[in-house]
C-alpha cells in the first residue's frame, strides 16, 4: 500500500490560499436547491455584498467558474473580428491573455515590460496616440506569479480619455489595495475569491460598467449569448429576472458569503492595510536575510505574495522541498517562464496575512537556507519583519505599513 503524502501543516502558496475556520463551517452548510427562496436570497446578499466590497455601484456579476472563465468570458463577450485591443503584458498572466484576444478575433498590440517591472502609464497614452482605433486594452493589475502590481488607476483613466474600454485582470487584487471601478476606469473587471479575499476557489467575480454591457450587447455579428461564457445571460437570467441561466455553485455561494461578510466585518480600508502590512514586513524580512526581491522596484512590489530572486548556489526546487516536507510549509515557485527563477512567500487573505503566520513562515525560511549551507543568521528576517509590526493589534486596529504609506496606526 503506497503511504499517502503528509498535509502541510502551513499553506502559503499563491492561491489557493488558506482559509479561515469560519469560512469552512460555513461552506458545509446543508445544500439548498438554487431556487430555495433561502438561496435565491443568500445570492442577492451575496452580490450586494460583493459590490461593498469592490466598493462600486456598478452591476456585479457571479459566475459560476475559477477566474480563468472570467476573464475568458470578458475576451469573449466582448471582442468582434478585427477589433485593436492594447494589451499590457507585465509579467506571465498578461502575456497569457493574448490567446484569448487571438482566440475570439482581436487584434493585439502589446505594450511589455520586463517581467519584474510595471507598466508606465505614460507609455500607455503613447501607444493609444500611436494606434488609433484601439477599442479595448487589457491589463493585469496584480501579477501574482511576479510578485508586482500595476498602476492601474492612472491606466484606466487614460484609457477613458481615448474612448477605450478596459478589461482588468484583478484576480489577486482584489483586498490588496483600496480600488474603485468607477475611479480606476474598470469596465470589467476580474477577481477571484481564492487569494486576497481568503476565500474558496470556484467563482468569478466580475463588476460591469454601463458602457461594457453596452459594448456586450454591440458585439458583432452578434451578442454571446446561450453560452457558459455569456456575461449577458446572467445579466437578463438574473440581473434582470432574479434566475439562473445554469444551476450555481451552491457550497461557493456559502463560501463566497461568509468571505465578505467576514471582510467587510473587518472594514475594506483596514482589511487593505493589513495586508499591505504583512506584505511590506515580509519584504523587510527578506531584505534582512539579504535576499534579493523580485521587482526591480520595492515601490511595484504587490501585497499578495512577496516574490524572490532564487540565491546564487541554492535550488529553488530543494528550498521549498525542505520547507514543505522537512518542517511542513506549503510556498510557491516561479510560474511559468518564470519558474526556477524566482519562489514566492504568501500573505493573501486573514488566515495568511498575519504576524504569526508571518514569522512561522519566514522562520522556516531562515531554517531551510541554513539547511542547504546558505549562511543566514537565524531570527534576522523574523527579527526585522516584527519591527515593521510594532503597530499591530487584533483588536480592531491594523498597522499600515507598505513601501507607498508610511506605518501609521489606523482606527
Amino acid at each position: 500500500m503506497t503511504k499517502s503524502t503528509t498535509w502541510p501543516r502551513l499553506n502559503l502558496a499563491a492561491g489557493p490560499v488558506q482559509v479561515m475556520d469560519q469560512t469552512l463551517r460555513d461552506a458545509a452548510r446543508p445544500i439548498l436547491y438554487h431556487y430555495d427562496p433561502a438561496f435565491i436570497e443568500l445570492f442577492a446578499r451575496t452580490s450586494g455584498l460583493l459590490q461593498d466590497v469592490f466598493r462600486t455601484k456598478y452591476d456585479v456579476v457571479i459566475m459560476q467558474g475559477e477566474a480563468i472563465l472570467g476573464l475568458e468570458a470578458a475576451a469573449a463577450g466582448l471582442l468582434s473580428p478585427g477589433d485593436k485591443v492594447l494589451n499590457l503584458v507585465s509579467g506571465v498572466f498578461g502575456k497569457w491573455f493574448e490567446d484569448f484576444i487571438h482566440k475570439y478575433g482581436g487584434e493585439t498590440i502589446e505594450l511589455a515590460v520586463p517581467y519584474n517591472d510595471a507598466i508606465d502609464p505614460e507609455d500607455v497614452r503613447k501607444a493609444l496616440q500611436a494606434n488609433p482605433g484601439v477599442k479595448y486594452l487589457s491589463v493585469v493589475h496584480s501579477e501574482t506569479p511576479s510578485g508586482t502590481h500595476n498602476p492601474v488607476r492612472e491606466i484606466g483613466n487614460i484609457a477613458h480619455e481615448f474612448g477605450v474600454l478596459t478589461m482588468v485582470d484583478t484576480v489577486s487584487g482584489l483586498g490588496a489595495e483600496l480600488l474603485n471601478p468607477e475611479e480606476w476606469g474598470m469596465d470589467i473587471a476580474i477577481a477571484g475569491p481564492q487569494k486576497c479575499l481568503g476565500g474558496t476557489p470556484g467563482l468569478s467575480l466580475m463588476t460591469v460598467s454601463p458602457a461594457a454591457w453596452k459594448a456586450l450587447e454591440a458585439r458583432q455579428p452578434e451578442p454571446l449569448r446561450a453560452s457558459f461564457l455569456s456575461i449577458l445571460d446572467w445579466k437578463s437570467a438574473w440581473l434582470d429576472g432574479k434566475r439562473f441561466p445554469y444551476t450555481p455553485s451552491v457550497s461557493e455561494m456559502y463560501s463566497l458569503e461568509s468571505v465578505l461578510d467576514q471582510t467587510l466585518a473587518i472594514g475594506m480600508e483596514r482589511f487593505v492595510d493589513r495586508q499591505q502590512a504583512i506584505a511590506h514586513a515580509c519584504r523587510e524580512g527578506v531584505k534582512a536575510l539579504g535576499l534579493e526581491l523580485w521587482p526591480v522596484r520595492e515601490e511595484i512590489a504587490a501585497a499578495c505574495v512577496t516574490a524572490i530572486r532564487v540565491p546564487e548556489g541554492i535550488n529553488d526546487e530543494e528550498l521549498r522541498g525542505i520547507m514543505r516536507h522537512r518542517y511542513g510549509v506549503m510556498i510557491s515557485p516561479g510560474y511559468g517562464e518564470l519558474n526556477g527563477q524566482l519562489f514566492r512567500l504568501g500573505h493573501m487573505g486573514p488566515a495568511q496575512a498575519h504576524p504569526t503566520i508571518l514569522a512561522a513562515q519566514l522562520a522556516v525560511l531562515e531554517r531551510s537556507l541554513t539547511d542547504l549551507g546558505y549562511p543566514v543568521q537565524l531570527g534576522t528576517g523574523v527579527g526585522a519583519a516584527m519591527a515593521a509590526l510594532s503597530g499591530w493589534n487584533d483588536e480592531g486596529v491594523g498597522l499600515m505599513g507598505s513601501s507607498r504609506h508610511p506605518a501609521t496606526l489606523v482606527t
